[in-house]
């Protein structure tokens, strides 16, 4: 006899254990495993339970991209207080969003117009902010902070998407491809 025992949890950890499996599925199968069917049988639970929590296959994948988002920024954050050099803190981003899919999931609800994290939702804006704020109090101007933001995110993002394919049309080989963010921080600094 099988029987299917319920298990009970709290909104927040249900939500919680659907973001993870989320997480896990985009980084094995990519995209395509971004659907509610999907995510719910992995993660234990029914389709009706993971529609409850989040309403859609695209309000999952930005609830996904959101949480991965913020933490990306934290760790940024962190980094630039505890005054890590600037080619640490670059290479640590460009790996993120070359890994797992983030930069993908990230690129894919831009094109799909789709892209609530960039215009203020949740923390996102805020860890932004606080990027600028310590950009601009070591030695710029907010401009020009805002700027040098605009630039690194636009090329993790190129380098997240299609990296290795533009690398090797170029030219470049790994391990000069590997030297891009401690080159683009050594050029950072001299705009200053």
């Amino acid at each position: 006899m099988n029987v299917n025992k319920r298990i009970r949890r709290t909104p927040e950890e249900a939500k919680h254990l659907i973001l993870e499996t989320a997480a896990s599925r985009l980084s094995e199968f990519g995209l395509e495993g971004l659907n509610i069917s999907g995510v719910a049988k992995a993660a234990g639970m029914s389709h009706a339970t993971v529609i409850h929590h989040f309403g859609s296959t695209a309000a999952m994948r930005q609830a996904l991209l959101q949480q991965m988002t913020e933490a990306l920024l934290s760790d940024v954050v962190l980094a630039l207080n505890k005054d890590v050099p600037p080619d640490q803190v670059l290479n640590g981003l460009f790996q993120t969003l070359s890994q797992d899919g983030h930069g993908r999931l990230l690129a894919w609800l831009a094109l799909d117009h789709n892209l609530e994290v960039a215009s203020g939702e949740g923390n996102t804006a805020g860890l932004f902010k606080n990027i600028i704020d310590a950009i601009a109090d070591a030695g710029g101007d907010r401009t020009d902070a805002k700027l040098q933001v605009l630039l690194v995110a636009t090329a993790a993002m190129g380098l997240s998407i299609c990296g290795g394919p533009l690398s090797s049309l170029i030219g470049l080989s790994e391990e000069e491809s590997a030297a891009f963010p401690r080159w683009l921080a050594e050029h950072l600094e001299t705009l200053k």
